[in-house]
């Protein structure tokens, strides 16, 4: 069962309450699913279960995502299979966001500070 340590996944489910967060994003930026309980009341509430679930398969991608080719990341924002958000939070990778062309260069920083400040300490 997860475990809501000092109010994250409750904060995470008043932010989609609040308009703040979609549920979509709640479960791909932070691993916390959230269920509709009735939207124009503004009712949300954590599917504890599910949030565990999420994270454990995130926990198990996220390396591969910060790995994967970066001009393969850009190939799949430009056809649409990932938003910018995805290309930068998952995969690390920095693109022009309108043409969506590869800046290797930032890419390639960016990514040495994920590894320095994130992913060194993952499991």
């Amino acid at each position: 069962m997860a475990v809501d340590v000092g109010g994250t996944f409750t904060d995470v489910v008043e932010d989609v309450a609040d308009g703040y967060v979609t549920i979509e994003r709640a479960s791909a930026d932070y691993g916390v699913v959230v269920r509709e309980v009735d939207a124009e009341l503004a009712e949300y509430e954590l599917d504890a279960e599910a949030t565990e679930a999420e994270r454990e398969r995130i926990r198990g991608a996220r390396r591969g995502w910060l790995e994967e080719d970066a001009e393969a990341v850009a190939e799949r924002y430009r056809a649409g299979e990932l938003d910018a958000m995805d290309a930068i939070r998952r995969h690390g990778v920095i693109l022009d966001w309108g043409t969506g062309e590869l800046l290797p260069r930032t890419t390639e920083q960016f990514r040495a500070m994920l590894e320095r400040r994130s992913a060194a300490h993952w499991d």
